[in-house]
């Protein structure tokens, strides 16, 4: 077995992750990086396809195979890299795939000792068809949490169900959720238990208590208040929702404040958008962005533009519908 001693710019949690509760292995929090980094090659030999297939983000799948082409005319990955400009390449450090060496404080990216030979066979044309698959589920995923918040899981897995013609159990969903690398890292779950009845209902959301003043309980309680009453999404809206909804009411109410304050610009507006989705009232800070109004028409023009928007936009305690089409129901 081949030892590797080089270094690995991603913290030990990450690594033990991958090493432990993916590729099959019992490595206690004593140990060092180092020594975790002697076992990647004996790692990568061990572990099945469809495990490593199964950590992958799909455009990380989709960029290793790209790497894996670029290497058999360059070694230069560090190039590479550069070249591609694909923030989503940053898993493969994470899944331990690419690492860097370090000589004379200069760090470049190589592969692990005989890892390229075991890799390529991920892309097997069967291999190929399951990083489709999750990467729908992935994509999908995404698509409804932005749309929904925080949802009700069963409502969520059988909603993809639908969306991918199939069945998924609720194991499976779980497991890729709290296993595959970027929705380890964004997909939270929330039990919650209702005062009044005792039942305990599961939830997941994106949405992060910890870094932003947000109440996911709040939120659950409110969409309960209403019903549980989800908005049905064809499957094409989800794929291209986002996480800011930019779409033409939000870019008309955006120019008009631009054309008020040159010094905004859309990233912070953004986290108006998530806070007129989280239903605060935000008309004030609008407001404020614009300065003073110069007459009674440009004020009757921002409330025009601001109540176009605000009216028409989903909000996630009424379950991804908008004010309007929520009484609408």
């Amino acid at each position: 077995m081949e030892e590797y001693n080089g270094k690995i710019g991603v913290s030990k949690d990450t690594m033990l992750f991958v090493t432990n509760d993916l590729l099959g292995q019992n490595i206690k929090k004593s140990i060092s990086k180092e020594d975790i980094l002697k076992l990647i090659p004996e790692i990568y030999e061990k572990a099945e396809d469809e495990k490593l297939i199964e950590m992958l983000p799909y455009k990380t799948y989709k960029g290793l195979e790209k790497i894996i082409e670029y290497t058999k005319t360059n070694s230069d990955i560090e190039n590479f890299l550069d070249k591609e400009k694909n923030l989503d390449l940053i898993f493969l450090q994470d899944a331990m795939i690419i690492i860097r060496r370090a000589k004379h404080l200069e760090y470049n990216y190589s592969l692990n000792p005989g890892v390229i030979e075991k890799l390529k066979r991920l892309f097997s044309r069967e291999n190929k068809i399951i990083a489709k698959r999750y990467g729908e589920i992935e994509n999908l995923t995404l698509g409804m949490l932005y749309s929904y918040g925080i949802v009700d899981f069963d409502f969520l897995r059988k909603q993809l169900g639908k969306y991918i013609n199939e069945k998924i159990s609720e194991t499976e969903l779980r497991d890729i959720y709290f296993t595959r690398l970027n929705l380890n890292q964004l997909v939270k779950d929330y039990n919650i238990r209702w005062t009044n009845t005792n039942e305990v209902q599961y939830f997941v959301t994106y949405l992060d208590e910890d870094y932003e003043q947000i109440d996911v309980g709040k939120i659950a309680e409110g969409q309960k208040s209403r019903g549980m009453k989800y908005k049905q999404f064809s499957k094409q809206e989800i794929l291209k929702r986002e996480e800011y909804l930019w779409n033409e009411r939000t870019k008309k109410l955006y120019n008009f404040i631009k054309t008020k304050n040159k010094n905004i610009y859309e990233w912070q507006f953004e986290n108006l958008i998530k806070e007129n989705e989280l239903g605060i009232d935000i008309l004030k800070k609008v407001s404020a962005l614009c300065g003073i109004f110069e007459d009674e028409t440009e004020v009757r023009k921002f409330v025009d533009l601001f109540m176009e928007w605000y009216n028409n936009s989903p909000q996630y305690v009424l379950g991804g519908y908008s004010p309007i089409e929520f009484r609408l129901q």
